[in-house]
């Protein structure tokens, strides 16, 4: 998607804080260290991404808990993504904890358990990016949410103290740019596709202000540019024996009864 080269000034004013620090007069306050190589490749990953009107990508993810014990406990999840940007998500995910569906519209949130027949639902804001941050305050997990904003990676780029480029690894039959990147929260590697497709294939996440570093790991398969989306795939309506429930965290008056 050669649109991506075109919209790279754009990213670029999204990284501007951690490509060179924050150059205001009196700020003694050192900027991150990035080496070029993966500033380019940051910056072509994100815009690339930042360009797309719509994408579809499957992910197969992994995750853990690490109990008091220090004993670490991995958990599995498999995720269909359809993203129409600025204001529409559906991800349908299976995992250890049963099966959940989530539909956002530009107007309402909805989170789906069909095991259990119970759904919650909220008046989201009208942008990705400040749904994401709603949903994650009523317990709503999004891991990696940065790739679905429509600023992706502006999170990452605010906090980002190192970035180093590991060089190009082999993974999933192909070579990818591999990028190793931190921040004070947590340490970041990216594997990025070579090419004018700078897709990002998979991501490690090491929670590292945690007890015991626990990770997110998450390969990315079947990117789609341009799918065929119905509208009505990101709304939900009911069935008749569906039940409404509260969202944890929500007010009284939010999220169902």
């Amino acid at each position: 998607m050669n649109l991506a080269r075109m919209l790279l000034v754009t990213a670029c004013l999204c990284f501007t804080a951690f490509a060179h620090g924050d150059e205001q007069a009196g700020d003694t306050t050192p900027g991150p260290d990035i080496d070029r190589m993966t500033e380019r490749v940051l910056l072509d990953a994100c815009g690339y991404l930042r360009s797309a009107e719509r994408f579809s990508v499957d992910v197969e993810a992994t995750y853990e808990d690490v109990l008091t014990t220090g004993t670490r406990v991995e958990y599995s999840r498999q995720a269909s993504v359809v993203l129409e940007r600025p204001d529409h998500l559906r991800i349908d995910s299976e995992s250890d904890k049963g099966r959940r569906s989530f539909f956002y519209d530009g107007k309402t949130v909805t989170v789906y358990h069909p095991d259990e027949r119970v759904y919650a639902v909220f008046a989201a804001p009208p942008t990705i990016d400040a749904m994401i941050d709603a949903a994650e305050a009523r317990g709503v997990s999004m891991p990696a949410s940065d790739l679905l904003m429509n600023h992706p990676c502006q999170a990452l780029g605010d906090h980002l103290r190192t970035g180093t480029y590991a060089g190009r690894h082999y993974l999933d039959g192909d070579w990818y740019h591999h990028l190793l990147l931190s921040t004070d929260a947590v340490d970041v590697q990216l594997w990025v596709a070579e090419g004018e497709s700078p897709e990002i294939h998979k991501l490690v996440i090491t929670y590292t202000d945690q007890p015991g570093e626990p990770q997110y790991r998450a390969l990315l398969r079947d990117w789609d540019f341009d799918p065929a989306i119905d509208a009505a795939a990101f709304t939900f309506t009911p069935s008749a024996d569906a039940r409404k429930v509260a969202f944890l965290g929500a007010d009284a008056t939010q999220g169902g009864e």
